[in-house]
């Protein structure tokens, strides 16, 4: 486990390197919905402090990135809780194993790991569906777009939607997700 965990710790921290540079040279150029080059709709993001001149291929697409944007704004606690609690704790419970301390047993571990964060993504993944609140009727700050002619807000890394588009990362997210709790299932 003390090498899984390493070289898991490694690319969790590490792919920024390649990530983000990526993000900022193709940013203006590819859609953040699709991943295609050549996206002329413009879509500005607020991400990790820095605006974002991003692109999309049409105003559908933007729309859609806005509405997940503001999905995930809107619910970035219970989001963030679920993808990191459950990350932490098997980080934990993997060096408590490593060092011969097992907390739980390996499997069950990973199936709490799995069932937690599958939940959540599939949840999140939903996002695109939920209709953007009218600026009008929202209450200050809460959608990602903040007042009218604002920038959307992301409240989690960018570059991890951007290298794929936000629409086939949630594809993922819904095939990954519903195998690990059909898996879970399977497994009772």
């Amino acid at each position: 486990p003390a090498w899984s965990v390493g070289i898991g710790l490694a690319i969790m921290f590490g792919h920024r390197v390649l990530a983000a540079p990526f993000m900022a040279k193709f940013a203006d150029a590819r859609c953040l919905w699709c991943g295609r080059a050549g996206a002329a709709e413009p879509l500005a993001v607020v991400s990790g402090g820095r605006r974002w001149s991003m692109r999309a291929c049409s105003a559908r697409h933007a729309t859609l990135v806005r509405r997940f944007l503001g999905f995930v704004y809107r619910l970035r606690a219970p989001i963030a809780l679920g993808i990191f609690v459950p990350l932490a704790w098997l980080l934990a419970a993997s060096l408590a194993a490593a060092a011969g301390h097992p907390l739980l047993p390996h499997a069950t571990n990973a199936m709490l790991f799995r069932v937690v964060v599958a939940a959540t993504v599939l949840a999140a993944s939903a996002g695109p569906l939920v209709p953007l609140r009218p600026a009008a009727r929202a209450e200050p700050g809460a959608d990602a777009r903040g007042p009218a002619g604002e920038p959307a807000r992301c409240p989690f890394p960018l570059h991890n939607l951007f290298l794929l588009g936000i629409g086939n990362t949630l594809w993922i997210f819904r095939v990954v997700g519903a195998w690990w709790l059909a898996d879970a299932l399977l497994r009772r």
